[in-house]
């Protein structure tokens, strides 16, 4: 583990809930083993932090979807240290058209002991048109050959962006720290401003 991320994991693991209970959680099995981090400890950190999040947050596992090989979703988890976790699912249709749920918990994401119960649950349909946009961005950007993971940990503040789909009974995750440009960014903001159209200031998106 890099100096700079290991930096980033102590001083969160000081407001977070104890390791042991995070690790517990991890085991509700919303990510593969060994796709978040290249060592153990910063693989069993994310997965007990991540499952937390969206346990509170009252989200299906995508893994466990993918079991079907009829499902098609998409989601993105938004993790900021300051702000209320949020995630963004699209479930597709046979039809083509789609649901997209929007759903936001309370607390600050970077520290999960405060956050207990999702506020924030709404769904909306989308029309073929508007499920194909999401789609068409998926394809342009190459989501499904993306590593799911770099070293790109650059400060002790910031937020995770956590992309996952699941089509055809395959998964992939994909997440960055803080992106400033780059193809999960791009998707990322087509989740939050073009599809669920949330009202959130420039200076709360980082």
């Amino acid at each position: 583990m890099s100096m700079r991320t290991l930096l980033h994991t102590a001083l969160l693991t000081c407001s977070l809930l104890p390791l042991g209970s995070l690790l517990s959680i991890a085991q509700h099995a919303y990510f593969p083993t060994k796709v978040l981090s290249d060592d153990s400890w910063g693989e069993q950190f994310k997965q007990g932090w991540y499952s937390h999040e969206l346990k509170k947050l009252e989200e299906p596992s995508l893994l466990e979807e993918s079991k079907n090989p009829l499902s098609e979703s998409y989601r993105f988890l938004w993790l900021r240290t300051f702000r209320r976790p949020l995630a963004i699912r699209l479930d597709l249709r046979l039809n083509g058209s789609s649901i997209l749920t929007t759903k936001v918990a309370d607390g600050e994401a970077g520290f999960p002991h405060t956050v207990k119960h999702l506020i924030e649950n709404v769904a909306r349909p989308l029309s073929r048109e508007q499920t194909q946009a999401l789609l068409a961005q998926i394809n342009r950007i190459e989501f499904w050959s993306l590593p799911s993971h770099v070293d790109d940990q650059a400060g002790a503040d910031g937020a995770e962006w956590i992309i996952e789909g699941v089509k055809e009974g395959k998964y992939h995750v994909v997440h960055r720290w803080s992106p400033e440009k780059g193809p999960i960014r791009e998707l990322g903001l087509m989740f939050v401003f073009g599809m669920a159209r949330m009202n959130i200031l420039k200076d709360q998106v980082y």
